[in-house]
């Protein structure tokens, strides 16, 4: 099987370690939870899925890709991608 590569929703690579930020809804209530990436991989159904814990240590899954954006890595906020 070839190496699992997902991208946010602005093209950029995601990689175990990134804190991303995912928007979440409840009711008419909208936020946005952040989580760092623990693994990545894919669901029973081929979905490619993140694996991480959200900002009080819970542990989340999230398959909605195109509504993920990094918003850190390798400990520095903003990240602004490239090289």
């Amino acid at each position: 099987m070839s190496e699992i590569k997902p991208n946010d929703m602005l093209g950029r690579e995601i990689l175990v370690n990134d804190l991303c930020v995912y928007p979440v809804r409840r009711g008419s209530k909208l936020w946005m939870n952040r989580i760092i990436i623990k693994s990545i991989g894919l669901d029973d159904k081929g979905v490619i899925t993140l694996v991480g814990l959200k900002q009080d240590g819970y542990p989340v899954r999230v398959k909605a890709l195109d509504r993920v954006a990094i918003v850190g890595r390798d400990g520095h906020l903003p990240y602004k991608g490239g090289e």
